[in-house]
């Protein structure tokens, strides 16, 4: 992959400067790849659309074989050193992890669960896929798809839920499509829309979202409500809030469905009760890792200990203050998934969410048989868990 990029015309002293910047950023200040590259190249580090793409996509891939080029240098060094090393080119590793990318003890977590699927559900988070999700408050399925058409661009259509679109081929970044430019789609997983479909928001509904921003999820919900629906957003930061009201217009969703609210989910206390509630929590991101590979390095099991308290404290206060609650987090690991769940499993009553992608929970836990994951390599999606629970 390293030669794709030296064959494709770039200086070589501008391409080894901007990836060993971008590891930089990521190692000192676990930012995502696209926030370090941001900070890296800025715009002094490509001369066109064209170029920029394929310095970000090179950032992408090279941060992506962090681990494994670890492995083969049998130390840690300097990102600079693991640039001449990645585009020198090198042998593969033997040893699953190092072949994979994944910290090793993220593999064994996962292979003790899944065995030899583990295998194949990190081959599947080495390759993005890409979803656009038909904004119907702006547009319709047909509309969208001719559009993209117009532009070149070549999807699926879900057959679960048409209106996602899975991107097959485009000839442009995503987020220069015409119709994403006119919030008419949204780059949006399906396995995250999936999420909101077990909500089941419906019309006349007030619901609950209890770490809204950025409000992709938000807009979802009043999509399938015809917008005719009664939202709180809450989210503990106000400059997060900020920038969901203005995406929020942009996306057509009316301003009498929202009502936004800064506060802290585990502590926040509420006045009025809800039909139903979305607890979305803030979690380690596991299941994202082809959208950003730089969990890949910053990840650790105190940040999956951290997340799962906190996720325990949203869910509990959450609880009081809706019928219908959806617990979902984007993780591939129980203890932001069932072992969560089974902290208030006595309390409520769970149902099996009603979605038309449900895929078996890890075995072993009470709450195995009542709730729902999506994988990468059986869905096409990032890895998510959803639990449905009923509060009285």
């Amino acid at each position: 992959m390293a030669k794709d990029v030296k064959s494709s015309g770039i200086d070589a002293m501008r391409l080894s400067k901007v990836l060993a910047g971008v590891l930089h950023e990521v190692l000192r200040h676990r930012v995502s790849v696209d926030v370090a590259f941001r900070r890296v190249c800025g715009g002094w580090c490509a001369s066109s659309v064209d170029e920029r793409e394929l310095l970000y996509d090179a950032a992408r891939r090279f941060v992506a074989d962090y681990v494994k080029l670890l492995c083969v240098s049998g130390k840690r060094r300097r990102p600079r050193d693991l640039v001449k090393l990645w585009l020198s080119g090198f042998e593969e590793p033997s040893e699953p992890y190092c072949r994979l990318s994944v910290p090793g003890w993220l593999y064994d977590r996962l292979y003790a669960l899944l065995g030899d699927e583990a295998v194949r559900l990190f081959e599947a988070m080495s390759v993005r896929v890409w979803w656009l999700r038909v904004n119907m408050l702006k547009s319709s399925i047909e509309g969208v798809v001719r559009g993209l058409e117009s532009e070149g661009v070549i999807v699926e259509v879900s057959r679960d839920y048409p209106y996602m679109l899975k991107i097959i081929k485009t000839p442009k970044p995503v987020r220069l499509l015409r119709v994403v430019r006119e919030f008419k789609a949204i780059p949006h997983d399906i396995a995250s829309a999936v999420v909101v479909e077990a909500l089941r928001p419906e019309r006349g509904d007030s619901v609950l979202d209890a770490c809204a921003a950025p409000g992709i999820k938000t807009s979802l919900i009043a999509m399938l409500a015809e917008g005719r629906v009664r939202i709180k957003a809450i989210d503990i930061s106000g400059r997060r809030i900020t920038v969901m009201r203005k995406l929020m217009r942009k996306l057509g969703v009316p301003d009498e469905a929202v009502e936004y609210m800064v506060a802290d989910s585990r502590k926040v206390e509420l006045r009025e009760h809800y039909d139903k509630a979305l607890v979305d929590a803030p979690c380690s991101n596991t299941g994202a890792m082809a959208k950003d590979p730089a969990l890949r390095v910053t990840i650790t099991p105190g940040k999956v200990e951290y997340y799962s308290r906190l996720q325990k404290g949203i869910l509990e206060n959450i609880l009081k203050y809706a019928s219908r609650v959806t617990y979902t987090t984007c993780s591939i690991l129980p203890e932001e998934g069932e072992e969560v769940v089974e902290t208030v499993a006595d309390k409520v009553k769970l149902e099996k969410p009603q979605i038309k992608m449900c895929g078996e929970p890890y075995k072993g836990y009470s709450v195995s048989q009542s709730t729902c994951r999506l994988y990468p390599h059986i869905h096409e999606s990032e890895g998510f868990y959803i639990a449905n629970m009923v509060t009285h």
